[in-house]
């Protein structure tokens, strides 16, 4: 290990991409196996990114399998909501919080919720008067409702523009949502039922006192900062998301200088990062792990690659999620996973899985520079765990023949 002051420390770029690891809780970390360990896996990396395409089983879905063996696709949110071990909210983008930190999160909802959603809210009262009160008392008088069920009671029916085009009724759940006056209490077919948040959040934690607004923007910054392991200092302003203010209040260095952040110099980069102020006791953990002994296939949505700077410059890995793009402009193609195996991105494949024939399809495969191919023992073993995760019967190979 190189220099070390009291918050600063230079390192090797082969101890940050452990101690990345480590962070993001993919390396030394013992996950008991099924729904014990998706219950300690949520508090102890605090939200995951949900996403609704269900290729591959969803983002979510896919943070979970990489890190907890014996999980299948719906794992995570039917315990975030059947046992309330979660929330849905922002942090960062819409994910799934753990319920320990709710009251943190009040501080946001009673600041008005995500700012393009406060937007939406005033435009709605505007055009369609009357309309998040209608929403919130058909809530409050029939329980758990979804936008399908008010078009069914002609409730705040009326266009709403604001993003895409949809009902009131629609924007008007999403604002009551945004400052914390409704919950999703579950989803059906990944729809949406809100319901008020003092019949989904336990009672314990709503009486809990919210910190001010800046108190929480203070937790949601270190949050960050501990929830990616390495935060590029400059740049990369998707993972910087929701704390831009706060960065050019400069309170990432005035967080370092009261020694609540760590600030972190990679030897040969220019780069610096921000880090948890244990890096040198996670990174001491890290470095005496043992690395699982078969590959792992990585979210797109990831933690370990929200930051894709940081990707590039320590993994040396250029990564971006193509399914937005059309098809004659995708590189790799459309539903691509990164292949992580101890340190290194050996890999990426692109798949479907179709749940009624139970095959995995294996549409590409791409070996990095220096990595795995397809027909590796490595590289088929972490498809045959990929496959249990689905619960499917076969993987099909580019070629066209069978792996299982």
């Amino acid at each position: 290990m190189g220099k070390m002051s009291e918050m600063e420390i230079t390192i090797e770029p082969s101890q940050a991409r452990i101690y990345q690891l480590w962070a993001v809780g993919l390396h030394s970390w013992a996950w008991p196996a099924g729904e014990d360990g998706i219950r300690g896996l949520l508090p102890a990396i605090g939200s995951i990114q949900l996403d609704p395409l269900p290729v591959l089983g969803r983002n979510h879905d896919l943070v979970v399998q990489a890190r907890v063996d014996g999980t299948h696709p719906g794992d995570l949110l039917r315990l975030v909501h059947g046992e309330r071990i979660g929330f849905e909210y922002w942090d960062k983008v819409l994910c799934a919080i753990s319920i320990g930190d709710f009251s943190m999160f009040r501080a946001l909802m009673e600041a008005g919720g995500e700012p393009w959603e406060r937007r939406r809210e005033e435009r709605i009262e505007q055009e369609h008067p009357g309309a998040i009160d209608s929403v919130y008392r058909a809530v409050a008088e029939v329980g758990p409702l979804s936008s399908r069920e008010l078009r069914a009671m002609e409730i705040a029916q009326g266009e709403d523009r604001s993003w895409k085009s949809t009902r009131a009724a629609n924007g008007a759940l999403e604002s009551l949502w945004n400052k914390g006056k409704l919950s999703v209490s579950h989803r059906v077919n990944y729809r949406r039922y809100f319901d008020l948040t003092e019949r989904v959040i336990p009672q314990g934690l709503l009486e809990e006192v919210p910190p001010s607004y800046d108190g929480f923007i203070r937790f949601l910054l270190k949050r960050r900062v501990r929830m990616v392991g390495l935060l590029p200092a400059r740049g990369d302003a998707d993972a910087w998301a929701f704390l831009r203010e706060a960065r050019r209040a400069r309170l990432p260095e005035r967080l370092a200088e009261e020694d609540e952040l760590c600030l972190v110099r990679v030897e040969g980069m220019k780069t610096t990062y921000y880090a948890a102020t244990d890096i040198a006791e996670g990174l001491t953990k890290a470095e005496a792990a043992d690395f699982h002994p078969i590959p792992r296939f990585i979210a797109p949505l990831d933690p370990l690659i929200c930051s894709r700077e940081a990707t590039r410059r320590l993994w040396g890995f250029d990564y971006t999620w193509e399914v937005y793009k059309p098809a004659e402009k995708r590189k790799y193609g459309y539903y691509v996973l990164p292949v992580l195996y101890n340190d290194r991105f050996v890999g990426r494949f692109d798949g479907r899985y179709d749940p009624k024939t139970g095959i995995l399809s294996v549409i590409s495969y791409h070996e990095e520079p220096g990595g795995l191919p397809l027909a590796n023992p490595l590289i088929q073993a972490v498809f045959e765990r990929f496959l249990g995760y689905l619960g499917g019967e076969r993987i099909e190979l580019p070629n066209g023949g069978f792996l299982a």
